[in-house]
């Protein structure tokens, strides 16, 4: 590789266009000299091997861009034994807690204490509900094998169940509606958490009624009115907040498509004005492809991400067209070996939990739920160009 740094007008190294023909223009990479680390295959590394990414070249991109690419993570200035990564002599917590936690505890005689409607997983990455052109019963069994396994959770739907064994019911969360609620009330008593999609009170009493034990998620379109609804979904009693934008990290408002970082913070800020923030977990989702973005948006404000298209990328789905939305993505339905899909998955998140124990340790911290919007570890594209040519804009 010695030749690509020091004579790269002479000798270049490329991937065959090809490679890039299964995925859609949000995984091809715009800087043709970074394509060689491209999302796509970078998330087909960690998918095959567990391990981490590492490539001797040196990084030859662009120093920032949109999106993601325009946060860069603040590493703490005191070196200490956590910095040591995943060889690390101190114990590094990924664990978050999924749910509704109590303001505070009520001593009175008259009513019993109640415990918080948490559950806990081991990692704060979850996997998303993938609609029916986005899936196979090879896909849905991979995944909810692959969320047993790792102890963490699958959101599908009540009729992609029905394609996995009853075994592998209590790692999946149903994603419910007040339409077939009472045709799937079996799924929902059962369920360790339940997914609404869309919000609706009623809905939420009924769910109440049938598992009152279960933590209860909504899903919230991320828009511009996403955090005034948020505020009212936290003050109806509802624990988790999913808030989602398209598969490719923008908001849903078709004429100010602003990006997911930015929406995660402000549906954070307004939960946090309004005293509301430590009571809800917040999910966020859309267009999160690498394990650097897992850190980047528990720093905006969200409690953990679910992986989305990304789950398909790792299982080498054929992609049919642009895939932006549920509605007009497509893949090519093909039936493959459910154990291999499993151990992709796992593979993936396994790599991606080492990536994050390692970017905490530079950081300095012990728990990941520390990180959780605490944007002073980060640095931000559009405030370090503010700070640094502020003079030179208000002079011209």
């Amino acid at each position: 590789m010695r030749c690509v740094e020091e004579y790269p007008g002479i000798c270049k190294v490329d991937r065959n266009p090809k490679f890039f023909d299964f995925a859609d223009s949000y995984w091809i990479p715009s800087d043709p000299d970074t394509a060689v680390s491209s999302p796509v295959a970078t998330v087909l590394y960690e998918a095959s091997t567990g391990d981490i990414p590492i490539k001797g070249m040196g990084y030859r991109g662009s120093f920032a861009d949109e999106g993601w690419d325009s946060i860069w993570t603040d590493m703490s200035e005191i070196v200490r034994p956590t910095r040591d990564g995943v060889y690390g002599r101190e114990y590094i917590s990924t664990q978050v807690d999924v749910g509704r936690k109590q303001e505070l505890l009520k001593f009175d005689a008259q009513q019993p204490i109640r415990a918080s409607k948490t559950i806990q997983i081991p990692v704060p990455i979850i996997f998303d509900y993938l609609p029916e052109n986005l899936n196979s019963p090879s896909i849905v069994r991979s995944a909810a094998a692959a969320a047993q396994r790792l102890g963490t959770l699958y959101i599908a739907s009540a009729e992609q169940m029905r394609a996995v064994g009853h075994n592998l019911y209590r790692r999946i969360v149903p994603l419910i509606s007040s339409s077939d609620l009472s045709k799937h009330a079996r799924i929902v008593a059962d369920a360790p958490v339940v997914e609404l999609r869309e919000r609706d009170s009623r809905l939420v009493e009924r769910v109440r009624e049938l598992n009152p034990k279960a933590p209860i998620s909504v899903r919230l379109a991320l828009k511009e009115t996403a955090p005034a609804h948020a505020v009212e979904i936290a003050r109806e009693g509802v624990d988790i907040i999913h808030g989602f934008a398209d598969y490719h990290g923008r908001a849903w408002d078709p004429n100010n498509p602003r990006l997911v970082k930015d929406l995660i913070r402000s549906v954070h800020a307004a939960l946090v004005r309004e005293a509301l923030r430590d009571e809800v977990t917040l999910i966020a989702s859309g267009g999160i492809t690498l394990s650097e973005h897992v850190p980047k948006a528990i720093a905006c404000g969200a409690d953990l991400v679910a992986l989305d298209t990304t789950m398909l990328v790792a299982l080498q789905a054929q992609f049919e067209g642009e895939c932006a939305s549920s509605e007009n993505g497509r893949i090519r339905r093909e039936k493959f070996d459910e154990t291999w899909g499993e151990q992709r998955l796992v593979n993936l998140v396994g790599s991606w939990h080492d990536q994050l124990i390692e970017i905490l340790s530079a950081m300095g911290m012990r728990d990941v739920r520390r990180l959780r919007g605490d944007v002073g570890r980060a640095m931000f594209r559009e405030d370090l160009e503010k700070e640094a040519f502020s003079d030179v804009i208000q002079r011209a």
